[in-house]
C-alpha cells in the first residue's frame, strides 16, 4: 500500500470518529447536581410518617435547688414559662420588669427582653426560707421547670411551717405582707423613685455595702431611711477579667441585720460592667423611736 493510500485511510477513520461523538452543549444548571434515585415506596413511607408523627414537645425539667444557692435556668423569651415550686403558696420577690403570676404552687414568668430575671421564691408562711433563681431568657420554646428540694431542706421547711401554724414563730408583721413590702420597695428603687415613707439621705460612714465576692467592687452612694428599715443603694462593678454572677449571699453581714439583697438591672456582669445594688437592713430597736425632750426639763418650754 502506498503512502498516499495510507493517508487517505487515516482521514476517513478520523471523519467517522468525529461523526460518532455527541454535540457539545451548554451545561444545564438543573442537572449540575446528581440526584440519587428514590423509590416510590420510600416516598410513600415518608409522607405517611409526616402525617402521623406527633409534634415535638418539650418535656418538663426537674431541678434540685437549695436555699441560699442561686440557680441559673434558661427560659423562653417572650413566652409564658411555668415554674412548679415545692411551696403551697409561693411568694415572688423581684425587681425585674418580667411579668410574674402565681396560681397555687405554680409561678408563671414571661420575660419581655433578654435581661436576666432574678427571683426569690419564698413560702407564704415564712420568708426566711428562700429559693434564688436567675432566669436567662433565650429564643427557645416555652418551658416548664419543676423545683425539688433535698431531704434536709424539706425537713427544715416542714419544721418552719409547723412552727408558723402552731404560733411558735416570731411575732411581727404578717410574712406575706412583709415580703410584698420589700418587693414593692425594690421595684420603686429600680424605677428610680423614692419609696413612700422613706427619706433619701447621704449614707453614714458605718453604712457601707461590703460583698465578699472576688473581683466585685462595691461603693455605697445613697441611704433611704424608713420607720423600721434602712435601704442602702450602691454600685457593684466587675473589676476582674472574667464574667461573674453576683452572689447576693456574700453581701449579707453576719449579725443578721440584712433582710434582702438585689442587683438591678443586671446580675451577670462582664469585665468592666456595673449595676446598682440594693441592701435592705433592719433598724436597731433603739433607732426606731426618735428621742423627745421632756417638757419638764429647764429650757424645754419656749
Amino acid at each position: 500500500m502506498s503512502a498516499k493510500t495510507r493517508n487517505l485511510n487515516r482521514l476517513a477513520f478520523a471523519l467517522l470518529a468525529s461523526l460518532s461523538l455527541p454535540l457539545r452543549a451548554e451545561p444545564d444548571p438543573a442537572q449540575a447536581v446528581e440526584l440519587l434515585p428514590v423509590s416510590a415506596r420510600a416516598l410513600q413511607d415518608a409522607v405517611r410518617h409526616a402525617e402521623t408523627e406527633e409534634p415535638a414537645t418539650l418535656t418538663p425539667e426537674t431541678v434540685r435547688v437549695s436555699p441560699g444557692v442561686n440557680e441559673l435556668l434558661p427560659v423562653a423569651l417572650g413566652h409564658l414559662n411555668r415554674i412548679v415550686t415545692p411551696f403551697e403558696h409561693p411568694v415572688v420577690t423581684t425587681v425585674s420588669n418580667a411579668q410574674t403570676q402565681t396560681k397555687g404552687r405554680v409561678v408563671y414568668v414571661a420575660p419581655a427582653d433578654e435581661t436576666p430575671v432574678t427571683l426569690y421564691l419564698t413560702p407564704g408562711d415564712n420568708p426566711e426560707f428562700a429559693l434564688s433563681l436567675t432566669l436567662i431568657p433565650k429564643r427557645i420554646p416555652a418551658r416548664e421547670i419543676r423545683l425539688g428540694l433535698d431531704p434536709d431542706a424539706y425537713k427544715t421547711l416542714g419544721q418552719l411551717q409547723r412552727q408558723a401554724q402552731s404560733g411558735a414563730g416570731s411575732a411581727g408583721a404578717d410574712p406575706p405582707a412583709y415580703v410584698a413590702r420589700l418587693k414593692a420597695i425594690f421595684r420603686e428603687l429600680g424605677l428610680q423613685r423614692t419609696p413612700r415613707g422613706f427619706d433619701l439621705r447621704a449614707p453614714d460612714r458605718s453604712e457601707t455595702i461590703r460583698c465578699g465576692q472576688p473581683a466585685l467592687e462595691t461603693r455605697t452612694g445613697q441611704a433611704l431611711e424608713g420607720r423600721d428599715l434602712v435601704i442602702l443603694v450602691g454600685v457593684a462593678s466587675n473589676r476582674g477579667r472574667e464574667t461573674i454572677e453576683i452572689d447576693e449571699r456574700t453581701c449579707a453581714d453576719l449579725d443578721g441585720g440584712v433582710l434582702a439583697v438585689a442587683a438591678w438591672p443586671r446580675v451577670v456582669l462582664a469585665p468592666g460592667e456595673a449595676t446598682e445594688l440594693y441592701i435592705a437592713r433592719r433598724r436597731a430597736p433603739d433607732e426606731e423611736t426618735a428621742a423627745r425632750p421632756s417638757l419638764l426639763t429647764d429650757g424645754a418650754m419656749p
